[in-house]
């Protein structure tokens, strides 16, 4: 596990009552690293996502971003103060849009600033436009989400995130709920996010952006990794059957 890295995982496990759902994964993502996460639906993905940023209270492991730590085991108190650290160093994008109907796109943007950070309110705006027109949107600021579409409710969702300005950014299969014509200017965004050095964790179905974006692919398979390289050796080489197996339809359909 490398010294240097911003995040690590190591025997991370997650039961749901008798189903054994996360079986001792590790991995490490280092500062400015992409690493996207791809397997069949109920392989683990979103939960071990889930998991990191402590929305699922892992079983047992240990889970590390920086220099804060926290362990579980069955039985043990989490540290909450540790737990709420963590939380603020990771933002996360989910496949629905999570965003509040009754307030504006700006409202949305900056209610974690207000709330959790207690950012007065004329810095909280400044950023919250900030973030907005990074990802295209200063213009809708003042309307409700109604009114959006659902790639500009998702990106509303991930300047939301990126105002909490955390040091990782989490995406759970974003561009999922999407119409196929809207998943690019969702797409767009994480790569423009990726090129400036964005440290990304991402689980997705989409194998050209992972192709295109990923530094590295893991590959999720019944709670394990099964393989974890770059985007080359996974799609061109895969050195597990699970993989080339899972792989071989999608590669014809995505033309990769």
């Amino acid at each position: 596990m490398n010294a240097n890295a911003l995040i690590r995982v190591e025997k991370l496990h997650k039961w749901f009552g008798m189903l054994h759902v996360l079986k001792g994964i590790s991995f490490s993502v280092q500062p400015k690293e992409v690493v996207v996460l791809i397997g069949r639906s109920g392989s683990g993905k979103s939960t071990l996502l889930r998991c990191l940023n402590f929305l699922e209270e892992p079983s047992s492991g240990d889970i590390t971003i920086g220099d804060i730590s926290v362990t579980t085991a069955p039985g043990m108190r989490l540290d909450q103060r540790n737990v709420l650290a963590v939380r603020l160093q990771m933002g996360m994008v989910f496949q629905e849009f999570n965003l509040f109907p009754h307030m504006t796109v700006l409202g949305n943007v900056i209610e974690g600033l207000l709330t959790v950070k207690r950012m007065p309110r004329d810095q909280a705006t400044a950023l919250g436009e900030k973030y907005l027109e990074k990802v295209g949107l200063k213009d809708k600021r003042d309307i409700h989400p109604i009114r959006l579409s659902g790639g500009q409710k998702q990106r509303v969702a991930i300047a939301r995130a990126l105002a909490m300005e955390p040091k990782v950014m989490l995406f759970d299969e974003p561009t999922s709920a999407l119409d196929p014509e809207l998943i690019g200017e969702v797409l767009d965004v994480m790569k423009q996010l990726a090129i400036e050095g964005t440290t990304m964790i991402v689980v997705t179905h989409e194998m050209g952006f992972a192709s295109d974006v990923a530094d590295r692919v893991l590959y999720v398979d019944q709670g394990i990794i099964v393989e974890d390289g770059t985007p080359e050796q996974i799609f061109k080489d895969p050195r597990d059957e699970r993989t080339r197996t899972f792989l071989k339809p999608l590669l014809k359909l995505q033309h990769l």
